[in-house]
């Protein structure tokens, strides 16, 4: 059976091949293909922090794998027409101890105007961060796998009333599956960003909101009697809940002929999390400079009291207008997970405001009491790549309770920096990050209860003309309290069709 199984996929994999072949070759260069063959290695059989982080789920967890990926795009529809279609098929075919084929993208998308209608997977990093070097936007950062959706959009900033006015935004519904805690369960995604300043302003501020909903399902798991988090052994659905989903301003209410549970009262349906982001554009003469803060919110209670506003992202990138210059693009973040709604911020403080939630403890982010693998994927996280899951951290500071969570240690304060830089012909980018790690309300790491952890990331883009193609090597090191130390290489070469 299992050599049937690798003969079919190898198979699958010839088709494909050809068939992507064909298609390029019949296509008037309407269509960009490109394969690469790799392999990891590391001296603890687990691929570094900054080689898998923000990868959208297309690395393994182990090393000593040799990785075959190919993938088939179209190029911009730049003719006049009202439709205009889009898609992409990603392919990785992981070959070692965790044999796997993963596609971290396959979609379709319709344009028409200044609208986008996408169904399947799509890599997409929402919030505002710079999107090619940032440690990751706080709730949705690229890390985990892609979920399938299907989504209606404005992908662009685009006039609204004013010349100088601008909104951009999207609606999702998406699926998460079969986890390891839950079925069947849904994704509810929308947004909305807005922008002050004419595309070519010399200043241009940004603000918006991201809001995310996990709902529905069945639980894979058993509760004691009396507990009160499902009854009718699932989760509530229906227009009801879709409706409460998507506008969670009031608790449901008790309905005894219903499925309506204690938890889903106090609560909402659902688990909801999300982001408040604020930033702006300075264009000078030889630089850009991007500036950005992402304020999470978990369950409403933190959005609605704000007196966690100085959790998040604090960001700014010094993007170069030069080609020539040695530092393409610098990136500085710091990341706060410690206020989770103990505490005022030193602004509210300031201002004298307390919310009607002041006190109450959230600190419970990216974790759920109903769906306990919490903001994850497939076993990624699906926000910054700095709360690791659980099982990722050394055995002694894990978590092995009665009752696991996704994340044991979600209180954070980070440091990071992100560096492109350009040698000659040479990529060149950088990454390096400090965390201390203070565990959560309900887990001590350790008996000092804080991990210190340090991570380095260099990758290398090595143009190869002889060869058509580009030759990749990355190297990555732990070294810490929080992971085991490690000390990894990722070597490939990618050939492009264009």
């Amino acid at each position: 059976m299992k050599r049937v199984f690798q003969n079919s996929i190898f198979t699958l994999l010839s088709i494909i091949l050809c068939f992507s072949w064909n298609i390029h070759a019949q296509s008037n260069r309407k269509i960009a293909y490109s394969v690469e063959l790799g392999g990891f290695y590391s001296i603890n059989n687990k691929i570094p922090f900054w080689l898998r982080s923000n990868q959208f789920g297309a690395f393994p967890n182990a090393d000593n794998t040799i990785l075959f990926r190919q993938n088939i795009e179209s190029k911009k529809d730049t003719s006049s027409k009202k439709f205009k279609k889009q898609f992409c098929v990603d392919m990785v075919t992981i070959v070692g101890s965790q044999a796997k084929i993963i596609i971290p993208e396959a979609y379709y998308q319709i344009n028409y105007g200044k609208l986008a209608l996408l169904a399947g997977r799509k890599k997409q990093i929402h919030g505002l961060v710079d999107s090619t070097l940032s440690s990751g936007s706080i709730t949705w950062s690229g890390n985990s796998l892609p979920l399938p959706e299907i989504q209606l959009s404005i992908p662009e900033y685009t006039k609204f009333i004013f010349p100088f006015l601008a909104i951009k935004g999207h609606y999702s519904h998406g699926w998460f599956g079969n986890q390891a805690s839950a079925k069947n369960f849904y994704l509810h995604q929308k947004s909305l960003y807005g922008r002050i300043g004419r595309p070519n302003s010399k200043l241009k501020l940004y603000g918006g909101i991201l809001h995310n909903a996990q709902w529905g399902g069945v639980p894979k798991y058993d509760i004691p009697e009396g507990d009160t988090r499902f009854i009718n052994g699932k989760f509530p659905t229906g227009w009801y809940t879709y409706r409460n989903i998507v506008f969670p301003f009031n608790n449901p209410k008790v309905d005894s002929s219903s499925n309506i549970s204690a938890y889903d009262t106090e609560n909402r349906f659902g688990n909801h999390l999300g982001q408040i982001d604020m930033g702006g554009d300075l264009n000078l003469k030889r630089m850009r400079i991007l500036f950005y803060k992402q304020i999470i919110f978990e369950t409403g209670q933190t959005f609605s009291s704000l007196s966690n506003i100085d959790d998040g992202l604090y960001g700014i990138s010094f993007i170069s207008k030069s080609s020539t210059t040695p530092f393409q693009k610098v990136v500085l973040e710091v990341l706060q997970t410690t206020n989770q709604g103990m505490y005022r911020a030193g602004l509210l403080r300031l201002l004298g405001f307390q919310g009607k939630h002041y006190g109450r403890n959230q600190n419970f982010y990216f974790n759920h009491g109903q769906y306990l693998d919490g903001w994850s994927y497939n076993g990624f996280t699906i926000g910054s790549p700095f709360l690791i899951p659980n099982p990722e951290i050394r055995s002694e500071k894990r978590d092995d309770g009665q009752v696991q969570l996704f994340s044991n240690n979600n209180n954070i304060k980070a440091g990071y920096i992100g560096i492109h830089n350009k040698l000659n012909s040479i990529d060149l980018e950088t990454r390096l990050s400090f965390s201390r790690n203070f565990g959560s309300s309900n887990h001590q790491l350790g008996e000092l209860g804080i991990a210190d952890q340090f991570s380095m990331g260099i990758k290398a883009q090595i143009p190869a003309p002889k060869l058509h193609g580009i030759l990749n090597f990355n190297v990555g090191i732990e070294h810490g309290d929080l992971i085991y130390d490690n000390y990894g290489i990722y070597a490939s070469f990618k050939r492009i069709w264009k």
